[in-house]
């Protein structure tokens, strides 16, 4: 469950870069690196045990 919190966050934070840097190449750039880490929240952990 924290894991999709995490998304949210990071869906929502980049959404507010984009909506107030509109214009701004790096809020846009930076919303992206934001939402990719969000992405990163979501991926399944590894296998320790193997």
């Amino acid at each position: 469950m924290r894991h999709l919190a995490g998304l949210c966050v990071a869906a929502w934070s980049a959404a507010a870069l984009l909506y107030f840097g509109r214009h701004s190449v790096a809020l846009i750039v930076l919303s992206g690196v934001i939402m990719l880490a969000g992405f990163d929240l979501v991926r399944p952990e590894p296998d320790h045990n193997a």
